[in-house]
This record gives C-alpha cells, structure tokens and sequence, in this order.
C-alpha cells in the first residue's frame, strides 16, 4: 500500500506537469506547443565567440565527456567557431587518449579546424602511428587537407 501510494502520487504529479508544459494559452485564445529554442542559425556573433570559447574551456579539460561533446559540436558547427585555442589539447587527446574512437574524432576535429599547424602535426604523426585504424583516419583527413 506504501509504495502503490507514491506511485499514484508520482503519475499524478507528473501527468499535472505534462498538462502544464505542453501548451501554453495565446493572447487570441489558441493554444500551441511550447516552443523550442531559437535555431544555432539564428545566433549572433557574440553568441557563437561565447559559445566557441565554452568549447575551447571544455576541451582544455580532463573530462571525457565533456571533450567528446566539445568535439563533436566543434565538428558540427565547424564554419561558425573557432576552436584554434585548443589545437594543444586536441594534440594532446590524440597522442594520449587510450580510446582508439576518441584519438580519431580528435584527428578528425584537428584536421576540420583549418590551422596550418594542425595538418602539419599530423604529417609528422602518421608514419609512427601504431593504430591501422586511427592512421587510416589520419590518411583521410590529409588528403582533405
């Protein structure tokens, strides 16, 4: 009885929230559904420098899933930010990561940011690579270059 108790509660709270959220009352008296954020095109330059730099802080440090995502946002929206400040730690995720799939997004992320420094670093690299997998993506990344 204890448990089926806050069960019921719980349904019933959250269903009071669903309720709640899902739409919201216009001045013309509709209804619509809530609205999602503005687009990432939508975004001014500041926004995108504020949001580069937070992606430069999220690569310098040592959390993996705080680098992953960097990575992958910084790779996403590539012709928007810049993440140059960052080339030393995506070195540095390349040469010391033990995830084979995470040295290859840095690889891929190193190669999209457009730095001279970063191509010829991984010119220099990719004869003492011991992954076949990671100088494969290395190789593909360079003749992009």
């Amino acid at each position: 009885m204890f448990k089926s108790t806050y069960v019921f509660k719980g349904f019933l709270v959250a269903s009071l929230f669903a309720a709640t959220i899902s739409t919201s009352a216009r001045a013309d008296g509709t209804e619509k559904l809530l609205e999602m954020p503005a687009p990432a095109t939508s975004m001014t330059l500041e926004q995108w420098d504020a949001f580069g730099d937070k992606l430069v802080a999220a690569l310098a440090t040592h959390h993996d899933g705080l680098q992953n995502g960097a990575m992958r946002l910084a790779l996403q929206y590539q012709d928007q930010v810049d993440i140059s400040p960052a080339l030393n730690d995506l070195m540095r995720i390349y040469r010391n990561h033990k995830d084979v799939n995470v040295r290859r997004l840095a690889v891929v992320t190193l190669g999209s940011s457009g730095s001279r420094l970063a191509v010829n670093y991984l010119r220099l690299h990719v004869e003492f690579e011991k992954s076949d997998c990671v100088k494969r993506t290395m190789l593909a990344v360079l003749s992009d270059a």
